[in-house]
């Protein structure tokens, strides 16, 4: 699933979390519906957590040293070669932060919205209290 169809889907789940107050049968009904949308944002952000972890690997597999830096070793150049792979490490890291990037800030709206729906549901379970329903 790609970053705009997750988009979507999570905007779609967000126009689900609300919560009228207005009397205990319907409150309740809405808190079984606020805790479905949450089920539903948890199932998109293991999604999300599977394609960063494909990503983690993916960069960690292509993490060979380069030829440039197997030359310098084999020719007593070690502090060269050395530099030459710790520079590829830290571009194979900045590749990989940025390729996460856009997944982790959907990863944050999503955990924004599960809040979000956790302060409903206890807003809706207080009024139930309330009411004595």
């Amino acid at each position: 699933m790609t970053i705009p169809e997750i988009l979507q889907q999570a905007q779609d789940l967000t126009s689900q979390l609300t919560l009228t107050l207005d009397h205990p049968k319907s409150v309740k009904l809405q808190l079984k519906q606020i805790s479905l949308v949450q089920k539903q944002l948890r199932a998109l952000k293991k999604e999300l957590t599977a394609e960063i972890r494909a990503i983690n690997q993916q960069a960690s597999q292509t993490g060979a040293d380069s030829f440039l830096s197997v030359g310098l070793d084999v020719f007593g150049k070690r502090k060269w070669a050395g530099r030459v792979r710790a520079e590829t490490r830290r571009s194979i890291e900045r590749q990989k932060r940025s390729a996460r990037q856009p997944y982790m800030e959907v990863k944050d709206l999503i955990d924004r919205l599960l809040l979000e729906g956790d302060r409903l549901k206890l807003e809706g379970e207080q009024y139930l209290i309330d009411s004595g329903g």
